[in-house]
């Protein structure tokens, strides 16, 4: 009987999770990938899931190690500065995401080919030939988040990025789905 009473409250515990309204750390999770911000503390994260919360610290460590392989534009102006660290922060995102013998030359190659005119075109366009299908989750929250933004739903790239499997991925995209909300573009 007692074993009964366990699974009533662990099944009402993640009932009561997966309605919870969205939270700032998920917020803050979901602007950490499309932008390259600061991911939240570990002991900030105690309200995501433990695979996020697990996913997290192993962002952190990875960041720790992250050494762009993009080299800066001499004699930039200003705008094309910023377009560098735009590109560092995503090939810092994807490097840190996933641990994989790849991710640092697939992080660099895609950051150094992304479209930031026309992101959610050239990603769509991108996902139909992709050569490394782990990076589907992300390049679906990205566009996903670039169609809420122009007003265009978003919601399948988004629900694709939420089952692609990676914990973190999903926190945001389960986020942007709930709040269908357009995360402001903050400076570094």
């Amino acid at each position: 009987m007692r074993r009964g009473w366990i699974a009533a409250v662990a099944l009402l515990l993640g009932v009561a999770r997966a309605s919870a309204a969205p939270s700032d750390t998920a917020a803050a999770v979901a602007r950490a990938l499309l932008y390259g911000r600061p991911m939240p503390a570990a002991d900030a994260s105690a309200d995501l899931p433990s695979a996020a919360q697990k996913r997290l610290i192993e962002f952190r460590d990875r960041e720790s190690t992250f050494k762009s392989a993009l080299t800066p534009p001499p004699g930039a102006d200003a705008e094309e500065r910023d377009l560098y660290g735009r590109r560092v922060a995503v090939e810092r995102v994807i490097y840190c995401l996933f641990a994989r013998r790849d991710s640092a030359k697939v992080a660099a190659g895609y950051a150094l080919d992304a479209d930031f005119e026309r992101p959610a075109a050239f990603i769509d366009s991108l996902l139909h030939d992709l050569p490394v299908a782990w990076l589907a989750p992300y390049l679906n929250l990205v566009e996903g988040h670039e169609k809420l933004c122009a007003d265009d739903d978003g919601g399948r790239q988004l629900a694709a990025a939420r089952d692609g499997g990676h914990p973190l991925i999903r926190v945001a995209a389960e986020y942007l789905l709930a709040t269908h909300s357009c995360l402001a573009r903050i400076k570094n």
